[in-house]
C-alpha cells in the first residue's frame, strides 16, 4: 500500500494483483485462467479506433505498451515449471516497466474506468484468482503476498505482515465462491463503461411502489419570523488514541503521527501537537477541543454524524479495537454534547477489516453481528425501541425526529465497491432499499418530510453503479418528500445535485457532503451546522443555509492557540437566494462562467488547507463541476445535466 490506500483497495488489487494490496481489497473470480483470450483490449480499443483515456488517468500509455503486457502472460503459463514467487515477480516486472502505477492507481482510486485502468483491473483480477484457484492453501497465498509486497518494497515488513494477516481469511473465502468473470467483476466495480455486468445477482432492480408519483409542487419559502432548527453535522472523525506530537509524520506508511513511527530526526517532518496535514489522523486534543467549542458557541437541536470514527491503520485492525473506538468516542460526544440527540450512520471504516460489511445471509465466522449488535448500544439512546430490529439488520434505521419530520439514517457500504462481499451477490443487500421505499411511502402518505443520512455519497465512484441507479430512481420518485441528505466520505467540503430521471434537466434533490473533522488527505479539521425549517405546521423542513467551521492547523501548531473560525456561509459567500436543489443547479452554471467565484469554492473544498495553494484548472475544474451534478454514480451523462 501507499498513501494511496485512503479509499482506493480496489485499485491496488487491480494493479498490484498478489501484492500486499490484493488482500486489502478482494476483486476476485473464479474462472479459468484462459480468459486472457478476452481481455484483448477489444471492448476499449479496436484496431485504428483508441478510445480517448478517462481524465483521471494519464493518457500517454499507447495501444503497443498495451499489448505488449498481453505478452507477458505467457510467463503465467509456465507456473507449473517454475518457481511460483519468481514467476509473479518477474510478471510484475513486466507489468510495471510498461505503466505508471501511481497514475493507474490515482484512476481506479475514484472508481472511474479508463481503457488503462479497465485492462489493469481485468488482468489483475484473472491472475489472483488463477493463483487461488492453484493455491488451496490459505497460508501458502499469504506467504506469497508478503513475498511479493516486501520484493518490491510496496509498504514496511510490519504492514505487509498485518494487512495479510488482518485480510487473508475473508478475501479467500469470497475468491473461492465467485461465478463472476474478470469483464464482470470489473464492470461492477468500475461501471459499464469498463463492462457490462449480465449476471442477476449484480442487474437487478428494486421495484417501486404502486401508488404513483404526486404532482411536485413549489417550495414555500418560510413564514416570517418561523422557528427553525440547528443541525450540528460531523463526519470522519478518525481519530487516532495513538498520534503523538513531535512523532514522525513522512514515516512512509499509509498512517503516520503515531507511538509506533518514533520521534522525527528532521523537525520538518515532527507532528504538529493538534493535527497534521500529512498522513495523520486525528489526535484526542483536537477532538475534545472541537466539541468544548461546540458545546460553548454553539446552540444545536440534534446532531448528524455520518460515520468513520477509526483512524486509518487498516494493516492493524481488531474487532475489539473498532469496538473500543466506538464505545470511547461516542462517550466523547456524550460528554461533551450532553443531552443533544446524536444521529449516526455507519461509515466504511468501523468494520474490521476496512469496507468489509457481510450481508445478512452471511453467518458464522464472517457473521457481522459483533459490529451491529454493539451499534445497536450505541445509537440506542436516541433511536425508538423499535429500530434495534433493522440496526442489528443492516445498521440503517428511521427516527421521527419532531412532528412532521423524519430521519432516515442508510448502511452504504451495501453499494461500497470495495467491500468485496457484494461480488457474492449485490441484489439488494439486507433488503435496505425495500425498506427504504417502504419508509418513504409511508411518510409521503401522511405528508411527512425526511432527511436521509448516510456515509458514501451515493454519486461517487466508490458507490456501485447498479445500486447508485436504483437509489436515484428512489429519490425521483420521492422528490417531494425527501428534502435533503447528508453523507461524508470523501472529507471534502461539497455537494451532489439530483436530476429528474427523465430529461435530466430540472434539479430534483441535494446531497450535502459534509467536511471531516480529520486532516487525512491534507484539510484543515472542519464541521458544519445547518439551519432548518423548524417545528411548525406546514414547514418545509428544508435546508436554509449552512455555516462551516474549521480550525487551521498551520496556526494552531505554531502559536498553540488553536481558534475555531467560520469558513464560509452558503448564502452569504456563495451569494444564493436559498438552498433548493435549483439554487445549487444555478450555482454550478455560474462556477462555469466565474472563475473566481468557483476558485472561492474550491478553497471552502479544500477546507481552506494551507497544504493545497494550486488553483483548480483544466480538466480539475472540468472534473469538479461533473462531480457536483452527478448523484448517480459512473454516469456521464449527469456531466450536462440542468441545463
Amino acid at each position: 500500500m501507499t498513501t494511496y490506500i485512503k479509499r482506493n483497495h480496489w485499485a491496488i488489487i487491480s494493479l498490484c494483483l498478489l501484492l500486499l494490496c490484493t488482500v486489502v481489497s478482494g476483486a476476485h473470480v473464479s474462472v479459468p485462467l484462459n480468459v486472457y483470450a478476452d481481455l484483448s483490449l477489444s471492448t476499449e480499443v479496436q484496431e485504428g479506433n483508441k478510445v480517448q483515456p478517462n481524465n483521471d488517468v494519464s493518457s500517454s500509455t499507447d495501444n503497443l505498451h498495451l499489448n505488449s503486457v498481453l505478452s507477458a502472460t505467457d510467463e503465467v503459463q509456465k507456473w507449473h515449471a517454475k518457481k511460483k514467487a519468481n514467476v509473479l515477480l518477474d510478471l510484475w516486472t513486466r507489468i510495471s516497466s510498461h505503466f505508471d502505477v501511481k497514475e493507474i492507481i490515482a484512476g481506479l482510486k475514484a472508481g472511474k474506468h479508463s481503457p488503462v485502468t479497465c485492462f489493469a483491473c481485468k488482468f489483475g483480477v484473472s491472475l489472483v484468482q488463477h493463483i487461488v484457484e492453484k493455491e488451496k492453501n490459505e497460508e501458502d497465498v499469504a506467504s506469497l503476498v508478503k513475498i511479493i509486497c516486501n520484493f518490491f518494497k510496496i509498504e514496511s515488513a510490519r504492514v505487509c505482515q498485518g494487512v495479510t494477516r488482518v485480510f487473508q481469511g475473508e478475501v479467500l473465502y469470497v475468491f473461492e465462491r465467485l461465478v463472476l468473470s474478470p469483464q464482470e467483476v470489473c464492470g461492477l466495480i468500475l461501471g459499464d463503461t469498463c463492462s457490462p455486468v449480465y449476471n442477476p445477482y449484480h442487474n437487478w432492480t428494486v421495484p417501486l411502489t404502486p401508488f404513483p408519483k404526486p404532482p411536485v409542487k413549489p417550495v414555500p419559502p418560510p413564514k416570517t419570523g418561523a422557528p427553525t432548527t440547528r443541525v450540528l453535522h460531523l463526519s470522519d472523525t478518525h481519530f487516532d488514541p495513538y498520534y503523538k506530537e513531535g512523532n514522525n509524520a513522512e514515516c512512509g506508511e499509509p498512517l503516520c503521527c503515531r507511538i509506533t513511527d518514533g520521534p522525527a530526526l528532521d523537525p520538518s517532518k515532527a507532528a504538529g501537537k493538534w493535527g497534521d496535514y500529512r498522513s495523520c489522523d486525528t489526535p484526542l486534543r483536537t477532538l475534545e477541543h472541537m466539541l468544548k467549542h461546540i458545546r460553548d458557541n454553539h446552540k444545536v437541536d440534534y446532531v448528524l454524524w455520518t460515520g468513520d470514527i477509526p483512524p486509518h491503520d487498516v494493516w492493524n485492525t481488531s474487532q475489539s479495537e473498532q469496538i473500543f473506538l466506538l464505545k470511547s468516542v461516542t462517550q466523547l460526544m456524550n460528554k461533551y454534547l450532553k443531552n443533544v440527540p446524536i444521529f449516526s450512520a455507519i461509515g466504511n471504516h468501523e468494520s474490521s477489516p476496512v469496507n468489509s460489511f457481510p450481508m445478512p445471509q452471511i453467518t458464522g465466522k464472517y457473521d457481522i453481528s459483533w459490529l451491529y449488535d454493539e451499534i445497536a448500544k450505541a445509537w440506542a439512546p436516541w433511536v425508538p425501541r423499535g429500530a434495534e430490529t433493522t440496526i442489528k439488520k443492516g445498521a440503517y434505521f428511521s427516527v421521527k425526529v419532531n412532528p412532521g419530520l423524519k430521519i432516515i439514517s442508510i448502511n452504504t457500504n451495501y453499494c461500497n465497491n470495495q467491500n468485496w462481499w457484494l461480488l457474492l451477490n449485490s441484489t439488494d443487500p439486507a433488503e435496505e432499499l425495500q425498506w427504504l421505499i417502504q419508509e418513504l411511502q409511508a411518510s409521503e402518505l401522511i405528508g411527512e418530510k425526511v432527511h436521509i443520512i448516510g456515509h458514501i455519497p451515493p454519486g461517487t465512484g466508490s458507490c456501485l453503479q447498479v445500486w447508485s441507479d436504483n437509489y436515484y430512481r428512489i429519490i425521483n420518485r420521492f422528490e417531494s418528500t425527501v428534502v435533503a441528505q447528508f453523507y461524508g466520505h470523501t472529507h471534502s467540503d461539497e455537494f451532489e445535485v439530483f436530476y429528474d430521471t427523465e430529461t435530466l434537466k430540472r434539479p430534483t434533490n441535494i446531497a450535502y457532503i459534509g467536511p471531516s473533522v480529520t486532516t487525512f488527505g491534507s484539510g484543515n479539521p472542519a464541521f458544519r451546522i445547518y439551519t432548518v425549517d423548524g417545528n411548525y405546521a406546514g414547514s418545509s423542513r428544508v435546508v436554509l443555509d449552512h455555516e462551516t467551521y474549521f480550525l487551521n492547523i498551520t496556526e494552531a501548531n505554531l502559536f498553540n492557540q488553536p481558534t475555531w473560525r467560520k469558513m464560509y456561509s452558503a448564502k452569504e459567500q456563495l451569494e444564493m437566494k436559498s438552498l433548493l436543489p435549483h439554487d445549487w443547479n444555478a450555482l454550478i452554471q455560474r462556477f462555469e462562467s466565474n472563475d473566481a467565484l468557483f476558485q472561492q469554492f474550491y478553497g471552502y473544498y479544500r477546507k481552506m488547507s494551507d497544504y493545497h495553494s494550486e488553483p483548480c484548472t483544466g480538466d480539475c475544474k472540468k472534473n469538479m463541476l461533473c462531480n457536483l451534478r452527478s448523484g448517480r454514480s459512473h454516469d456521464s451523462s449527469l456531466c450536462n445535466a440542468g441545463q
